[in-house]
């Protein structure tokens, strides 16, 4: 009787305890609206602009839905140097730019943007554009081939990447190394006209980061940069969009944690099982990032 006695008990408790589970659709969870804000400083960018918007509440309407955004079109976006100061105009929703010949990016300078809202909190970041990478070389190996399908493979050249720093003191120095597509064109510069490489569909395959000396030499180990694509492994004739490039950036910390975090994130994916991975932000009362580079190319073809 004794035992009927408990396992009543166990039963009772246990029924208890199911009423406690609610549905998630019951469960609130709280949403503070903030700015949120990304841009970049390159000082051989023909622009320089800032991305605008709301953050968005974790549930809801709509917010499994990775490409919607909020964009805030009533912004007031300042950037300074500390002596001049000058407002990105709103080109498209959540869009704000200055063209760069009105407001000249010097590398080693640093920079503060603001960015306020009506009815959001007023935030502000800071950035130093690091130096420019001196030397760049390129030291080439064989070609890899890896099949996508079963008549296409990537191909990759093997490359190390060689340069110096031309930072006055020591420092911890951040680099994005990787490859992509890149057509030129013309910027001004003091001495004259400067040509210089555009990037896109890039791919960064390491992120590097030391603490160099002054004019200090840094190399890669060999990495594989996407050169085009072949019919076969033994395909000496190599297809591609656009002249393909090397590239070096050399970030400032923001740049680098945020791309960092991104990567991390993404490569988490929709794995409930993964440990969260927390996007790095630099932007003061909001989210985003506020982050400065410069770009060193070295053609592969």
């Amino acid at each position: 009787m004794k035992i009927l006695s408990t396992l009543a008990t166990l039963i009772l408790t246990a029924l208890s305890l199911t009423s406690c589970v609610k549905e998630s659709d019951d469960i609130l969870i709280q949403n503070d609206p903030k700015l949120v804000v990304e841009c970049y400083l390159n000082p051989t960018d023909t622009e320089i602009t800032a991305i605008v918007n709301e953050n968005r509440p974790i549930d809801g309407e709509g917010s499994g839905d990775r490409g919607k955004v909020n964009p805030v079109v009533n912004a007031t976006v300042l950037l300074s140097d500390g002596s001049n100061e000058v407002a990105l105009s709103n080109t498209k929703n959540n869009t704000y730019k200055i063209a760069a010949a009105r407001f000249k990016l010097v590398a080693g300078r640093t920079y503060t943007l603001k960015v306020s809202a009506p009815g959001l909190p007023a935030t502000e970041a800071t950035c130093t554009i690091p130096q420019v990478l001196n030397a760049l070389s390129a030291k080439d190996n064989d070609l890899k081939y890896e099949r996508t399908q079963a008549s296409t493979y990537n191909v990759y050249r093997q490359r190390s990447l060689s340069w110096s720093n031309t930072q006055n003191k020591p420092a911890t120095h951040y680099y994005l190394v990787g490859s992509g597509e890149g057509s030129s064109y013309q910027v001004k510069a003091t001495a004259g006209d400067s040509t210089c490489i555009k990037l896109k569909n890039t791919e960064v395959v390491a992120f590097l980061n030391d603490a160099q000396p002054s004019s200090a030499t840094y190399s890669t180990q060999t990495l594989n940069f996407l050169v085009g694509q072949a019919s076969s492994a033994t395909d000496s004739k190599i297809t591609s969009t656009a002249t393909r490039y090397s590239f070096v950036y050399h970030v400032d910390k923001n740049y680098y944690e945020f791309y960092r975090t991104v990567k991390r994130q993404r490569e988490v994916g929709d794995n409930p099982f993964a440990e969260a991975m927390p996007v790095y932000s630099n932007i003061k009362n909001g989210l985003g990032v506020f982050g400065a580079c410069v770009i060193q190319v070295k053609p592969l073809q």
